[in-house]
């Protein structure tokens, strides 16, 4: 059986070659949602770290329990609650699970004086602490003077110091010193300084407690401490601290909730025992439980479309690979064998591929998430440092589902082949197919009706909630969204190749007098295979294209309202806001000062500056009566056209008309419909603006707008004017700088112009940053990724799928192309023929994808604004496909039909056609 399997698999060795890509595609794809989870939450993880480092001056993976003893405490309890101290700590570090870099054991005694001095006949002395710390030396390095003995040397103990602690001691290098201790009955002892210590490096966590800690301290042997000086009672573990340095960085995501679920016990653990502890950030960490759950969801509900199409590719070649064989395994069912046994034979061809990509497929995983891991959009890559994924078991896992689910998806189809003897087969083939099961049971109908339905109620029970009040955003993706536009992409492509032979004949029949041979045969070729393999390829490539288009609008939706969010709400590529420079005036009063403004316009990179005024504190009157208070921005209208970031649809005609209204018009303004409305206020009515020392600032109503860069009509209810109308008649304020970059500038170098420059700025918002800090979130860019690789294998897929069936087809059609050969057809015509074939079939189900994919875009992409809370979304969630996606698409389209033409006319080009024509005889 083993050789017979051996020969069928060299015997199709591309077909096996074919499923195997698939099987790794699939297995890959699966294995990277841990892998990229963990290395995506590992990478922010050791962000919000090393923020909180900096924030706080402390080790973020600093664990502590420490017990405080009595003075009066015998020295057994002493060394009895030390042993316990540890013993417990240990255990429970070993439960939750991050590995520790560093680890020791402190114990002071800090109820000691040292005598350094005397006056007048009396001793000086000051506050001591004795310190054995485990494993102290290796983390120290000698300044001056040589190592402790850890032993005591005729009754006197060696200890080091640090320069620090040597001028707070007051004592020196090199010296003995008496020590008396507050606890009764002890003798006093001698302490001699033998060295100068400090830190051995800068970041050794072993110190995360720092050395501040101990600038009154010397360090004696830990092992001399417990076996010497607290045996003779000279020493008293006031205070005892087990102190852990927690690897954060080799944190294995994956296990973020079970390290969590262990981080919650602690407090009642250490209560219990009468311990004190501290991890001052498990808080951070056990917010990552929920990240990583959310990352795990986004991921797997991306992957939907994706894992569907490889689902129906590797079950598209294997039923090609069992149509091809069925012959074959028709003689070998009727020669004796079981159906078990074929089954058996496929299931072991599948097993071998199986095993293999369990092997292969968590590397594939691993290269697949340094894609995931520079995505900056949809399609879109960065040359960023990428994240330092590696395999898990869990992703040993993930793949290992793949396989079992794929290698059951290739077995469906050998189960019917495996029960036909070769009568049976024989007999199969004559019989005319009219209609299949599922155009029997109208599955097409079903699943546009649960879609439409869904739909319905889905926008329906959202719209309500929004009326009531009582919608509240998630900030996730609805998995549901993708389930049903699947069903709605496959029940529109079973709807159109069930109604497509109708129309095809109906063409036939219209054009019939004006067909040429090419395509006379090319159209009768193609109406009497509609109940074969013709309907499968073209279903596949409805489907595969149908997703990736629909995958290319939601990812482009989705990043371009973030992007627009984040302009909108700065206004421009940067805004910056200077501090305010003021002078003193007679009677106490003070007047602020303006810099040289064309600095700002000097500054590398820079195309255009301009001066915003924007005051929080304005008053509408009407009738000399305080109506509302507003936000007033003031702008130099030309300037602020250039500069200002704003979405053209968002008003009724071209924002820049309102803009040439204030420079027509100096004393207009603009109000937002917020204030229009509350205030009774129409345009072409006279208001005033009122704010701080100045006179009340008559001006025109020119326009109500809804939105304008910069300002929030949800927050605030604003008025634009023209600046150098208000400054003429008011008090000069600060204003803020808003710039335009030019094309291909960096924000670093900006940044470096403004350190040369010296400005007093006092906040910088750059938006390109802002965009970059949002697209680098995990989920984000998790999302990007997972679209851009669901969408390039799903292409990958089509081409292969789409060469799979015409090479078949072709090879399965050698003595028709023989025949039409020996009869003088010549080889042009034969490629005609072929063209129109694919035109009739590829040409057409990519069309009418097209068309799929962007109804089903069109209906379900806008839903993803209920991520968000609607009535916060400003500017409003905007559906709008980009042309270079489409771009992108349609050379893949080219790429995959102008190979496949490649590939079949070099195929036609080596057929005999007396090898052919001996075929048709035998």
């Amino acid at each position: 059986m083993f050789t017979l399997l051996w020969r069928k698999m060299r015997n199709t060795k591309w077909m096996v070659l074919c499923l195997f890509i698939g099987f790794l595609l699939a297995a890959g794809m699966m294995s990277t949602i841990p892998i990229y989870m963990d290395a995506s939450l590992q990478r922010m993880l050791i962000k919000d770290m090393e923020q909180y480092q900096i924030d706080n001056n402390k080790y973020p993976g600093l664990y502590s329990v420490t017990k405080t003893l009595q003075i009066t405490a015998d020295t057994n309890a002493q060394q009895a609650t030390i042993d316990d101290v540890v013993s417990k700590s240990d255990s429970r570090i070993n439960a939750i699970g991050i590995a520790s870099e560093n680890s020791k054991t402190t114990l002071i005694d800090d109820c000691l004086y040292i005598v350094n001095g005397e006056r007048n006949g009396s001793e000086l002395s000051t506050r001591l602490k004795l310190i054995g710390m485990t494993d102290s030396l290796d983390h120290m390095k000698l300044v001056r003077g040589e190592l402790p003995s850890k032993t005591s040397v005729d009754g006197v103990y060696e200890g080091l110091a640090s320069e620090d602690a040597l001028k707070t001691l007051g004592i020196n290098m090199g010296n003995t010193y008496k020590i008396v201790s507050l606890a009764a009955g002890v003798e006093p002892y001698y302490v001699k300084i033998t060295g100068v210590y400090e830190q051995k490096t800068d970041n050794d966590s072993y110190w995360a407690e720092t050395l501040d800690s101990y600038l009154n301290a010397i360090f004696v042997d830990y092992d001399m401490v417990r076996n010497d000086l607290m045996p003779a009672g000279r020493f008293n573990a006031v205070n005892i601290a087990r102190r852990y340095s927690l690897g954060y960085h080799t944190l294995d995501m994956n296990r973020i909730s079970a390290v969590t679920a262990e981080l919650e016990k602690d407090d009642a653990f250490y209560k219990e025992a009468g311990y004190a502890h501290e991890f001052n950030v498990a808080d951070i960490i056990g917010n990552y439980t929920e990240r990583a759950e959310k990352l795990t969801r986004i991921l797997w509900i991306l992957q939907i479309p994706a894992m569907v199409m490889l689902a129906f590719y590797l079950f598209m070649v294997s039923q090609l690979n069992v149509d091809r064989e069925r012959n074959e395994i028709a003689v070998f069912k009727s020669r004796g064998a079981s159906s078990w046994q074929i089954f058996g034979m496929y299931a072991a061809e599948s097993g071998i591929l199986g095993i293999v990509t369990l092997v292969v497929a968590p590397f594939i995983g691993l290269v697949l998430c340094q894609f995931l891991g520079v995505s900056n959009g949809f399609l879109e890559f960065v040359n960023r440092t990428g994240i330092a994924a590696k395999i898990t078991g869990i992703s040993i896992i993930y793949a290992l589902l793949a396989v079992v689910v794929f290698f059951l998806t290739t077995m469906i189809p050998i189960i019917p082949a495996s029960k036909l003897t070769i009568v049976q087969y024989k007999q199969s083939r004559t019989k005319v197919v009219k209609m299949s099961l599922w155009e029997k049971c109208g599955v097409d109908i079903v699943l546009l009706a649960v879609s439409f339905g869904f739909l319905y109620f889905y926008t329906t029970n959202i719209t309500n909630s929004i009326a009531e009040g009582t919608f509240e955003a998630t900030g996730e993706l609805d998995p549901l969204l993708f389930i049903f536009s699947t069903l709605m992409i496959l029940g529109f492509g079973l709807l159109f190749i069930r109604i497509y032979p109708y129309l095809l004949r109906l063409v036939y029949y219209v054009l019939r007098p004006f067909w040429t041979p090419s395509q006379y045969m090319a159209i009768t070729t193609v109406c009497r295979s509609q109940g074969g393999k013709e309907r499968f390829l073209m279903l596949f490539l409805v489907m595969t294209f149908s997703f990736g288009l629909f995958s290319a609008n939601t990812a482009r939706a989705i990043n371009n309202n973030i992007s627009d969010r984040i302009y909108y709400e700065n206004g421009a590529d940067v805004v910056m806001t200077e501090y305010s420079l003021s002078t003193s005036e007679e009677g106490g009063s003070s007047a602020y000062v303006e810099t040289d403004f064309s600095r700002y316009e000097a500054l590398d990179g820079v195309e255009i500056a301009t001066k915003v005024l924007v005051n929080d504190n304005v008053k509408l009157r009407i009738a000399n009566k305080n109506v509302a208070d507003l936000t007033l921005m003031a702008i130099e209208p030309d300037k602020f056209a250039q500069t200002a970031w704003f979405r053209n649809d968002l008003l009724p005609i071209h924002w820049w008309n309102y803009c040439n209204a204030l420079v027509e018009s100096r004393s207009g303004v603009i109000i937002s419909r917020g204030l229009a409305e509350k205030s009774n206020v129409s345009q072409g009515d006279i208001i005033s603006f009122k704010w701080g020392g100045n006179d009340s600032l008559d001006t025109t109503v020119m326009a109500i707008v809804d939105y304008w860069p910069g300002l929030n009509p949800n927050e605030c209810d604003f008025a634009v004017m023209n600046y150098n109308y208000v400054r003429a008649r008011t008090e000069l304020e600060p204003y803020q700088i808003w710039l335009k970059m030019k094309d291909g500038a960096t924000s670093e170098a900006l940044y470096k112009s403004i350190e040369e420059s010296m400005l007093p700025l006092e906040s910088v918002k750059d938006s390109s940053q802002m965009l970059i800090s949002e697209k680098t979130d995990p989920s984000l860019q998790g999302m990007n990724g997972a679209l851009t690789l669901g969408f390039i294998i799903i292409m990958v897929m089509t081409i292969i799928g789409f060469l799979i069936y015409w090479i078949l087809s072709i090879k399965g059609r050698t003595l028709q192309f023989g025949i039409l050969r020996a009869m003088g057809v010549s080889f042009g015509e034969i490629i005609g023929i072929l063209g129109y074939e694919q035109l009739l079939v590829s040409g057409v189900s990519i069309i009418c994808a097209f068309i799929i994919g962007g109804v089903t875009s069109d209906l379900f992409v806008p839903l993803f604004q209920y991520m968000y809370n609607v009535n916060e979304q400003i500017p409003p969630y905007r559906v709008a496909a980009m042309q270079a996606d489409y771009i992108k698409m349609y050379i893949l389209i080219a790429i995959m039909l102008l190979g496949g033409f490649a590939i079949l006319g070099a195929i036609i080009r080596k057929i005999n056609i007396n090898k052919a024509l001996k075929l048709g005889e035998d």
